[in-house]
């Protein structure tokens, strides 16, 4: 059977190359003649990644998920890894110029999702804190997909109405999507609400949710150009909102429209040893408000980026692979007012490059005693800047190891100083949807006006991260699959918003807030500020699984996808302003927070039915009056738990069988038919519960007045033609 180890290990060599028919000689340990082996056939796997996967989910596992499109799936996916960052997708097992092309086509289109190693992140030009999902898609698909959504609150009053069209098609390496979208939410005025904030003469007209229209357009192209491959993608959206608010006790209509169009195109390929990924993308945004504001403001912006990486030379323990990246973009701002106009422009630059160093790999003679498993080191810097923000720049080491298969360690460090967006600079200064604030000061609820934008004083944040991570598995049958991860974070001048409306605060800060003549607040400032410095660590622990129920229809596999996650912050606290005390936001100071966070998530599908359902609690926490002290006028935040709940049913259901590309059968998920969607949100209407420390209700915290929408039904019509 020593003839099998060597296939085996010829085939981990290969990864995802073609079969090849070759004889392969092998030598007999004993020392006797070598044995020559005719038409050995090696299968590489179809759009494996550079290393091999932690975890992977199927067909199965995909279509439980219950999404609509890739986009869905990603987030899904991450939620139930309990993953807070942007993942790194690649596609097929390479980096690609845009993945986001990829984002609209249907669930079904996937062949697997593979979630790599952390190490992974450094071999495709990312932070090493960072994960990579490797989408691989299937070879040939075809579809057409109609969508019809309509929600309603159980408690009535405003409802939305969405409906999607999309056409996708795969061929090898050329792909073709496009699709319209839609949407209507009526508004939610005060008056269909018992007991609402604002409250007096006008106030049953005021929305507490406005009315919104939505419009949608995109088209996502690739196509290869012999061994490169090319992408063009563009999306088109123009929104139209309105609302009422109280100002002086005279309704005021508030309108907001926006129009956005993006452009993206990407080309990569192979180039003296260099994998090559260049991209251009430009945007033109445009809005207008009247109103509360007369403002009209657009917005051009244009970026070229372009990644490369190669394997540079073979080490003992495997290939050191060096990656580097670039990009150049130019943003041009113009607010108009009835009164004037200003124009900002900036250019910034960024650029990045890291190494992947391979330090062990297992030792494959038996022979050896000692075996320390594998290892890998990563490091990477980067620098940038820009002509209003100046120059920022920062360093990453991440070291990789895994004693045994399947034990995972990790340690990520980073530091960086960023300067901050475009957008925290320069977005016009206008007037947000009202939102209802306790008034610590009065000892009442009011809805303020919050004032929204950017600030183009804000200084470049500067920030320290570690990360300590294990991951095992994954184990049995079921996949059994979870880690652990400790995340330490110091900042300074790190950009936020105002807390709270404390005394305290309002005092550091007393241009930010607006009252009138009678002492009532009326608006706060939330454009972002530098915060002078903030700690945070932060302990997570998830677990996944899947539970195989039998076979549905076609004698295909079903199943059902457990994932659970746990978060529990250790500390956090915030220095706004040198002069004042350091908030504890965990104990109360700076509007608290919740100290624990656990979700569940459960996705399954057996024949034509299929379930999803997630599951979210976070502790009660307090929140100060005074920074530091506990007292009577504090607010008390109950525990609180939500669960979230998706019937479907798919009228018909096409299972073909068809031979795959290492001889298997593959079958297609989908071809035709109506899926009936049940959704209840916030299954058990569940509220946000108040009270203040000596246990009476604070006033304007009753159920509908902090959650005026609570229960939701929402209906799904899914047909593929």
């Amino acid at each position: 059977m020593q003839w099998l180890a060597l296939l085996c290990g010829i085939s981990d060599i290969t990864g995802g190359g073609q079969s090849v028919a070759q004889p392969v000689e092998q030598a007999d340990p004993a020392g006797s003649v070598p044995i020559q082996l005719e038409e050995v056939e090696v299968v590489g796997r179809r759009g494996s990644a550079a290393i091999p996967p932690e975890t992977e989910l199927g067909p199965a596992e995909i279509d439980a998920l219950g999404a609509y499109d890739i986009g869905e799936v990603i987030n899904r996916l991450m939620s139930g890894f309990g993953a807070l960052d942007t993942p790194i997708i690649i596609v097929n097992g390479r980096r690609v110029a845009d993945a986001a092309v990829f984002y609209g086509f249907p669930p079904d289109a996937l062949a697997r999702v593979e979630l790599l190693p952390r190490e992974a992140a450094a071999l495709y030009g990312g932070d090493p804190s960072r994960r990579v999902l490797n989408m691989v898609l299937q070879r040939r698909f075809e579809s057409r997909d109609a969508l019809l959504n309509a929600a309603r609150p159980t408690a009535g009053g405003t409802s939305t109405l969405i409906g999607d069209l999309r056409r996708s098609a795969i061929s090898d390496n050329n792909t073709d999507q496009m699709g319209v979208r839609g949407s209507r939410d009526t508004a939610l005025r005060a008056g269909e609400r018992s007991q609402s904030v604002p409250s007096g003469a006008g106030a049953d007209g005021v929305t507490l949710r406005p009315a919104s229209d939505t419009l949608g357009a995109n088209l996502a192209l690739t196509r290869a150009l012999g061994g490169w491959s090319s992408s063009l993608g563009a999306n088109a959206r123009r929104q139209d909102s309105r609302s009422v608010v109280l100002i002086d006790d005279d309704a005021v209509v508030n309108r907001n429209r926006a129009n956005n169009l993006s452009l993206t195109a990407g080309l990569s390929g192979e180039l003296r040893g260099w994998a090559v990924q260049l991209a251009a993308n430009g945007q033109l945004a445009q809005s207008d408000q009247d109103g509360l504001l007369d403002l009209r403001s657009s917005n051009w912006s244009g970026a070229l980026n372009l990644a490369a990486n190669r394997r540079v030379l073979d080490l003992p323990a495997g290939p050191l692979t060096t990656n580097v990246s670039g990009q150049v973009s130019h943003v041009r701002f113009i607010v108009r007012r009835p009164d004037d106009q200003a124009t900002v422009s900036t250019t910034a630059g960024d650029l990045r490059g890291g190494v992947s160093i391979p330090l062990l790999k297992p030792a494959t003679d038996p022979a050896h005693r000692v075996n320390l498993g594998s290892a890998s080191l990563s490091l990477g810097a980067a620098v940038r800047g820009d002509d209003n923000a100046g120059r920022g720049g920062g360093l990453n080491a991440g070291l990789a190891w895994s004693p045994v298969p399947k034990f995972r360690f990790n340690g990520a460090w980073s530091t960086s100083t960023d300067t901050p967006s475009d957008r925290q600079r320069f977005d016009p200064v206008s007037y947000g949807y009202p939102s209802v604030v306790y008034d610590f000061r009065t000892g009442e609820s009011v809805e303020i006006l919050p004032i929204v934008g950017g600030d183009p004083d804000l200084r470049s944040p500067t920030s320290d991260q570690l990360s300590l991570s294990t991951s095992v598995g994954p184990f049995t049958s079921w996949a059994v699959f979870g880690g652990i991860d400790l995340q330490r974070t110091r900042a300074s001048d790190a950009i936020g918003v105002l807390p709270v409306p404390t005394p305290e605060v309002e005092a550091a800060f007393p241009e930010r807030f607006h009252r009138d003549g009678d002492g009532r607040l009326v608006s706060i400032d939330q454009r972002p500020i530098n915060l002078s410095a903030s700690r945070g660590d932060t302990l997570s622990s998830n677990l996944a699984f899947s539970i195989p129920v039998g076979s549905q229809g076609g004698g295909t596999p079903a199943v059902v996808r457990v994932s659970l996650n746990h978060s529990w912050k250790l500390r956090s606290t915030t220095l706004i302003r040198d002069g004042l005390p350091e908030m504890d936001r965990l104990s109360g100071d700076g509007g608290g927070m919740s100290r624990h966070e656990i979700s569940v998530l459960v996705d399954g599908r057996r024949g034509p039915w299929g379930i999803n359902a997630s599951a979210r609690w976070a502790s009660g926490y307090r929140i100060r009056r005074d920074i530091g002290v506990d007292g009577s006028g504090d607010l008390r935040v109950a525990e609180f738990a939500s669960v979230d709940l998706r019937l479907s049913y798919l009228l018909q259901r096409t299972v073909v069988s068809k031979p795959d590309e290492a001889g298997g059968a593959e079958r297609a998920r989908r071809t035709g038919g109506a899926q009936f969607g049940l959704e209840i949100l916030n299954l058990f209407d569940a509220r946000p519960g108040f009270r203040l420390a000596d246990g009476s209700l604070p006033p304007g915290y009753r159920r509908d007045q902090q959650d005026p929408i609570g229960r939701t039904i929402r209906f799904t019509l899914k047909q593929r033609f």
